[in-house]
């Protein structure tokens, strides 16, 4: 695997999934707010329903989803703005422009401070991600004012390419292609935010 996440995951332990709607705040969703005051991008007016988002994609870059429908339409929406969210980091990955204002409208307090890092650190490296990602198995877990999204990601098919020569530089497949992740989510205007993520590399549940 020679790409960071899409999702913009910190590697750092596994997270479980389930579907079943629960009391109270998701677990780590507090964890999202403690950064809120430093953050540029934690302005709620930043997530008012602005419609469907603009994201045009580099060549080369996709991201599938393969979801099954649910019922549930406070959860289509989660899943709705989870999906807009992961296609804005990969577009912050594929242009290596963490900035634009689509990541703001997705990514706020904790975890709009970690994309900012991530993809910056990734760009001076002189990398930008492409490729196809896929997620599948994502799953939302509803609380009273949070929701979670746990979810798979295979980057099999995904590389990192340098900028200054354009070579992709592939990589041989293994078990570090595919990440279990879990985004924390806060709604905020008519949109789902993500306020804190976190994930594993290499974790067999997610292999194919």
């Amino acid at each position: 695997m020679a790409t960071a996440a899409v999702s913009g995951l910190v590697l750092l332990s596994a997270c479980g999934s389930g579907d079943e709607s629960g009391k109270g705040d998701i677990e780590g969703a507090k964890d999202g707010k403690k950064s809120a005051s430093a953050s540029p991008s934690s302005s709620p007016s930043r997530s008012k329903s602005l419609g469907a988002p603009n994201l045009d994609l580099p060549k080369g870059v996709r991201v599938v989803f393969e979801d099954e429908a649910t019922r549930d339409p406070k959860k289509a929406k989660v899943l709705r703005d989870h999906a807009y969210a992961v296609k804005a980091m990969a577009l912050a990955y594929s242009t290596g422009e963490p900035d634009v204002p689509v990541v703001h409208r997705y990514y706020q307090d904790a975890a709009g401070q970690q994309v900012q890092s991530r993809v910056k650190q990734y760009r001076a490296d002189g990398k930008v991600g492409t490729g196809t990602y896929r997620y599948y198995d994502r799953k939302v877990t509803l609380g009273k004012s949070s929701a979670s999204v746990t979810f798979c990601e295979s980057q099999r098919d995904a590389f990192a390419k340098m900028v200054k020569t354009g070579k992709v530089i592939r990589t041989r497949p293994s078990i570090n292609d595919f990440v279990s992740g879990k985004a924390i989510m806060e709604k905020r205007g008519d949109t789902w935010v993500v306020i804190s993520m976190a994930g594993k590399s290499g974790d067999k549940k997610c292999a194919r």
